[in-house]
């Protein structure tokens, strides 16, 4: 074979190293493909290899199956039978590493971003418990909760963390959701709360679970509410945080107070007795109670229409009821009169 008409080297800007194919034997292969049979020396030459580099390449492309020895000389082998597996495979690979590395930007992201406002997703019921166990033993001041049934982690004064909470005679303060007046035995535990010194007001409806410890640390709900309990919150220091305690105070001021009433069961009644002690407003309550209209008691007291529903929705407000039935039942059994 004339060596002369052996062309070294290659031009273009592919590259088979990502089918993990070493630069030298990719020279060594390029420079077979030009030629249909080329002796080993020449192919050597030509690849402008040193002959024990070129001579490895060669022994390496033959185990690879890309090149095959003909009647005494070398002819590569067609790169669609030879390499088009690889490169399907590589791309292949490239893609799963492409999805890979988007999944850990969005990991990275999402790690630092909590850690930036102090938040933490907590999974799986054991995981809530042990997180709301952890708070309760931490408390130095004072714990508030909103207490929202159905409770598939904590209910009311069930948990060792809770009883030894209590054992440390911080303050409590717990709003309760009317609905968990039905749960079973709600009323017993409720009045255990009572007796330890827990302060408990309700309110009709509350929008989550949520329990903060401290102006520290809080934990709320993020699932619907119900058995399930998926995922909980934990919340640091910060402004979400300074939010959910305002929720809380603001909850706490509106709801009703709860009581243990004759009989030994829980009974709530105002919270602010004292805001009956204008004498207005017991002259319209007691005309109220006693059947007359709001235009008869407007009349007897001299004051505007207006003015005596103001003041029956000022005391329907007191007993949390929009009926004025119950607001009498409440009147009556709270001493208002």
């Amino acid at each position: 074979m004339d060596s002369d008409r052996v062309e070294p080297g290659w031009s273009g800007s592919g590259s088979l190293s990502g089918v993990g194919l070493p630069a030298t034997e990719e020279a060594v292969y390029r420079t077979a493909l030009a030629h249909p049979t080329i002796a080993a020396g020449d192919l050597a030459r030509a690849s402008g290899l040193p002959p024990d580099v070129a001579d490895s390449a060669v022994k390496a492309l033959v185990s690879r199956g890309l090149l095959d020895d003909a009647d005494g000389g070398l002819i590569a082998t067609s790169p669609m039978l030879a390499l088009a597996d690889m490169v399907s495979s590589a791309e292949k690979e490239a893609r799963q590493a492409r999805a890979a590395l988007d999944e850990l930007v969005d990991e990275y992201r999402a790690a630092r971003e909590e850690r930036a406002v102090g938040l933490e997703i907590v999974r799986g019921r054991s995981n809530i418990a042990n997180w709301i166990n952890r708070l309760l033993r931490s408390t130095e001041v004072q714990m508030r909760m909103f207490a929202k049934p159905p409770f598939a982690v904590v209910g009311i004064s069930e948990t060792d963390a809770e009883k030894e909470f209590a054992s440390r005679r911080m303050r409590e303060r717990v709003i309760i959701e009317r609905a968990l007046l039905d749960e079973s035995e709600a009323e017993e535990k409720l009045l255990a709360s009572l007796d330890r010194g827990q302060e408990i007001r309700l309110v009709e409806t509350l929008p989550s679970k949520l329990l903060i410890v401290d102006d520290a640390q809080a934990i709320v709900s993020l699932d619907d509410g119900g058995v399930s309990h998926d995922a909980v919150v934990a919340i640091g220091p910060g402004g979400l945080l300074d939010s959910l305690i305002r929720l809380f105070e603001v909850e706490w001021e509106r709801a009703t107070q709860l009581r243990e009433a004759p009989g030994r069961r829980v009974d709530p009644y105002p919270a602010r007795i004292d805001d009956l002690d204008d004498p207005m407003d017991r002259k319209v309550l007691a005309l109220l109670l006693a059947g007359h209209t709001d235009a008869a008691v407007a009349a007897r007291l001299g004051i505007g229409l207006r003015t005596v529903q103001r003041r029956i929705r000022h005391l329907m407000d007191l007993a949390s009821t929009d009926s004025r039935v119950l607001l009498g039942w409440y009147a009556r059994d709270r001493g208002w009169l």
